[in-house]
């Protein structure tokens, strides 16, 4: 065997694809330098040959040593038997450390039924011993009718940092959530779903994309209410996050200040056990903030020491960054509240990001568990013919398994904690991940532990009676959505994405029945936007096509604008409000058990929240509702898109479980 037939073989047993389809068709390999690029993400040593041949026994002698496998998904409230092949001793420990089942067997282990968990398998046999990490999931996760009572639903999504008030000073907080939320509900809506929410870092003060966070554990600190509010937002057609910045943190600073001075005890009675419940991970957190002050936000740039977090004592001013996550826990459980009390069943929708920043408090954190040398991102296509880098951080599978599947464990825990809905971004994640190498290779898939990650999701959705959406779109694997489906999770379908062969959208009735459905996303133009072929417009602009190619761009949107004319009965001389009516009627009464609006297309916006590929180019997050959300409640477009929506949902067929894995013809 030649020294590059025994790497691609380490390379094939760690997971790594060693080729995939391109967008053009084409069989692309993944040569030497991707592989060694790859496995030194994962930690494996590929500096010589001789490496490569020892990293490869090493592997082989380890799966040889055991008897049962390292992991086991398994069902709960089913037995489940693992042949060992001699006598041996058993007992099941759940995730405190207690004994809850033992038991010795002959040739195997007759294990009786556990409920939803985790739990470690302990086993001792002659001359042996293997643990084993079980994955008892449920038969799938809550579903819409376990939550809400009803067999189909609609909600609205829109940008918490759009939101204007009275009171923000300019950027959508906690507080007006909670109202936008009681007034949605007061239409009809069941949900609101808004841009992630998770920690940016104090110190990333030009950061402002909510995909792009410091940690997806931990809550955004501008979305903070201050306590006398920052009047309204300035006048101008966009945010401005460095003033805004700036005075709120100044309020944000007085307020903490009276809140160790005046503050009842009840209030630091509260925060002392918050701070105790966040254990060391919102310890760990708190100390990654106050260094970044000193250091800036990258802790790649911070001094040697500093870069391990067991190095960073606890300073007093980590008391003021856990004081601001409890004061935004305590808000966005506020907003969630008022949105059940208003008649909102699963009120909020929060997104889960791809991964986090790969200089940010996750990674520092959790060093041991991160990819090292490489970012999430995506193969080249028709949009991108270079490829992508996120500049996102990924868990390396192997150390994810043997840490047992922490941190993502207790992000996901968190996330559900406050949400009746999440969203999984790039749900096609839980299968394979493209990643980028630093080292200017060419990037290449990598295996996820995908049975044992829909496990956990599921899990964590059952014991958190959260309902689960899995962002299903690109190119998806055969057989992927019905194992997702299957899991309890809903897929995702964009009806601007659900096309013909030639270009035209398919009628609405085509739509996945066991998905949430919409017209849009941040990343696309709205209903105006797209009927005018306002990103078309903006390719141009930016130089991204050329006269010819722009001609035909917009002659493949006529051919899409003509098939919704055909499905939703939308006359030639119809007017804006008129079209937007006409699309929500189909999505309404689309098979698909949850419909989502954007309050962009309620409101008549036409520019997209985000152009993707974009950073100061296109004006991304900064585009600010046109009402505000006091108006929301008055709003005559809100009521009649609930008066539209909600009779239609009604009237929806009931759900299952299996999907095809294309949309029919």
């Amino acid at each position: 065997m030649s020294a590059d037939d025994t790497l691609r073989q380490l390379a094939e047993a760690c997971g790594i694809h060693l080729a995939y389809d391109s967008w053009t068709g084409d069989r692309q390999r993944a040569e030497p330098p991707t592989l060694r690029a790859l496995l030194g993400a994962l930690g494996v040593e590929t500096g010589s040959d001789a490496a490569v041949a020892e990293a490869l026994g090493a592997r082989e002698a380890a799966a040889s040593a055991r008897h049962l496998p390292v992991e086991q998904v398994i069902d709960a409230g089913h037995p489940f038997e693992f042949p060992t092949g001699s006598p041996c001793d058993w007992s099941v420990i759940d995730a405190d450390g207690a004994e809850l089942q033992a038991g010795r067997g002959t040739d195997g282990i007759a294990l009786p039924p556990l409920p939803v968990g985790y739990f470690t398998l302990s086993v001792r046999g002659p001359g042996w011993t293997d643990e084993v990490f079980l994955l008892s999931r449920p038969a799938a996760a809550p579903d819409l009718t376990t939550l809400s009572g009803t067999r189909s639903g609609w909600g609205v999504s829109g940008a918490l940092y759009g939101l204007r008030s009275s009171t923000n000073g300019g950027l959508g907080n906690y507080a007006d959530l909670a109202q936008a939320m009681r007034a949605l509900a007061q239409a009809g809506a069941q949900y609101f779903g808004i841009n992630p929410i998770h920690a940016l870092g104090w110190a990333a003060t030009d950061t402002i994309s909510p995909y792009s966070p410091s940690h997806r554990g931990f809550l955004n600190t501008d979305h903070i209410a201050t306590d006398a509010g920052l009047g309204p937002g300035p006048e101008g057609a966009q945010i401005d996050y460095a003033a805004f910045r700036q005075r709120h943190r100044q309020a944000l600073a007085a307020e903490f200040d009276r809140f160790e001075n005046t503050a009842a005890q009840a209030e630091k009675t509260a925060f002392a056990a918050f701070r105790a419940a966040g254990g060391t991970e919102l310890d760990c957190f708190v100390r990654f903030e106050t260094t970044s002050e000193r250091h800036g936000a990258d802790f790649r740039d911070w001094p040697g020491s500093a870069q391990d977090p067991d190095n960073i004592a606890a300073d007093p001013r980590d008391r003021f960054h856990a004081w601001l996550q409890w004061r935004a826990d305590t808000q966005v459980e506020a907003a969630q509240n008022a949105a059940r009390a208003a008649g909102m069943p699963l009120g909020l929708y929060l997104d889960l990001a791809v991964g986090a920043r790969i200089g940010g408090a996750e990674v520092w954190m959790h060093q041991d568990i991160a990819a090292r040398g490489v970012s999430i991102g995506a193969p080249p296509d028709h949009l991108s013919p270079a490829g992508q880098s996120w500049t996102l951080a990924a868990y390396a599978p192997n150390k994810l398994a043997q840490n047992r599947y922490e941190p993502v464990r207790t992000l996901l825990k968190r996330l559900m904690a406050k949400a009746g809905i999440i969203r999984i971004d790039h749900a096609l994640g839980l299968m394979r991940s493209f990643w980028v190498p630093d080292d200017g290779s060419p990037g290449g898939y990598i295996s996820q532990p995908f049975s044992a990650l829909l496990a956990v999701v599921a899990i964590e959705a059952w014991q958190n009676n959260c309902l689960v959406v899995g962002e299903d779109l690109g190119l998806v694997p055969p057989g992927f959505r019905k194992r997702l489906n299957q899991s309890g999770l809903y897929s995702y379908a964009v009806w601007q994405y659900e096309t013909e062969a030639d270009g035209a959208l398919y009628p609405a009735r085509h739509l996945r029945p066991f998905s949430m459905a919409c017209f849009g996303t941040h990343d696309t133009p709205t209903i105006q936007g797209f009927w005018r072929g306002r990103d078309i417009e903006w390719w141009r602009t930016l130089d991204w096509l050329n006269s010819e190619q722009t001609m035909n761009a917009h002659g493949s949107r006529a051919r899409q604008r003509n098939s919704l004319r055909t499905h939703c009965g939308i006359e030639p001389d119809a007017r804006p409000d008129d079209i937007r009516a006409a699309i929500h009627t189909g999505l309404a009464q689309s098979p698909a058990a949850l419909v989502t609006v954007q309050l962009d297309d309620v409101f008549g916006c036409e520019q997209a929240q985000n152009l993707p590929g974009t950073i100061d180019a296109h004006p991304n997050w900064r585009r600010p509702m046109p009402v505000a959300v006091e108006g929301f409640a008055a709003s005559r477009a809100l009521a009649q898109t609930g008066a539209l929506m909600s009779p239609a949902r009604d009237h929806a067929a009931p759900q299952t479980h299996k999907e095809p894995d294309t949309c029919p013809s």
